[in-house]
């Protein structure tokens, strides 16, 4: 019997050693916590393990995703707002106030005041332009009325048919002279000095006027042609014996001139001396 009891001492004391080891097992695998709902208990004679305390485990550091620089976009160009002064560009600081921009008009770069002031100038020179030839025309007709032309060409005269009327005018003097001259020229005769006859510019106005030609007894040769040239003047004496004859006299070494013109006719009347 003691020897049965000595070994169910010994055996029960194996298995109780069992058991602790086993509860021991038990707790380290489930870190403390019970398992199966049993709750472990600590033999005096046993030595509890120590709980292993976990190692944080190390993460990863995650790498840095690489942000892409963006690209800068242009900025769009801001559209310039109309304005009725052209745009001013300086290359002074932003702090210094500019100039305000001068306007520009058809008389070029100007302020708004000088435009103005040349368009106003403009307009007066415009003005007295006008007014100078309306008194111009007026002072022809004046003088026209003054001049005791007859009504009708006398008797021995030419008529100059589509001339006459008022506004004849003193004009072409010089002009006849050195035809007249010119024409002696090409027939071997000297030149002859000329000189303007009040009377024979009289002469010529009055015939202007009236619309034909005629002697006053004061000139050799008188003449009308349409088309205000002296040079088509001489043309047509030379066509005249007589009026020829009087041009290319040798005897002479002067001449007195009157000319008019009206309406495109010249009228001309000459004494040689």
């Amino acid at each position: 019997m003691r020897r049965w009891d000595m070994h169910s001492r010994v055996f029960g004391a194996v298995v109780a050693a069992a058991l602790v080891v086993s509860v021991g097992a038990s707790a380290a695998w489930s870190e403390g916590e019970p398992s199966d709902g049993a709750t472990p208990t600590a033999s005096p004679s046993a030595t509890a393990s120590p709980t292993p305390t976990p190692e944080p485990s190390a993460e990863p550091t995650p790498e840095a995703t690489p942000v892409p620089t963006p690209t800068p976009s242009p900025s769009p160009t801001p559209t310039p707002t109309p304005s009725s002064q052209p745009a001013v560009t300086s290359s002074k600081p932003a702090t210094v106030p500019l100039k305000p921009a001068k306007a520009v008009s058809i008389f070029g770069t100007q302020t708004a005041k000088q435009a103005a002031a040349s368009k106003k100038a403009a307009a007066r020179a415009l003005a007295a332009q006008k007014a100078a030839k309306k008194k111009a025309a007026a002072t022809t007709a004046k003088r026209a009325a003054a001049i005791k032309a007859p009504a009708h060409v006398p008797a021995g005269g030419l008529v100059c048919q589509g001339s006459g009327g008022p506004g004849a005018s003193e004009q072409k003097i010089t002009a006849i002279g050195k035809a007249i001259n010119a024409y002696r020229k090409s027939h071997g005769l000297r030149s002859l000095t000329i000189a303007r006859s009040s009377t024979l510019v009289t002469h010529a106005k009055r015939m202007a006027t009236t619309g034909g030609i005629w002697h006053s007894g004061h000139e050799n040769i008188v003449a009308c042609v349409s088309n205000d040239s002296a040079t088509t003047m001489v043309k047509a004496w030379a066509n005249s014996a007589p009026h020829r004859k009087q041009m290319l006299r040798t005897g002479v070494k002067h001449m007195s001139v009157g000319g008019a013109v009206n309406d495109g006719w010249l009228f001309g009347a000459v004494l040689f001396s």
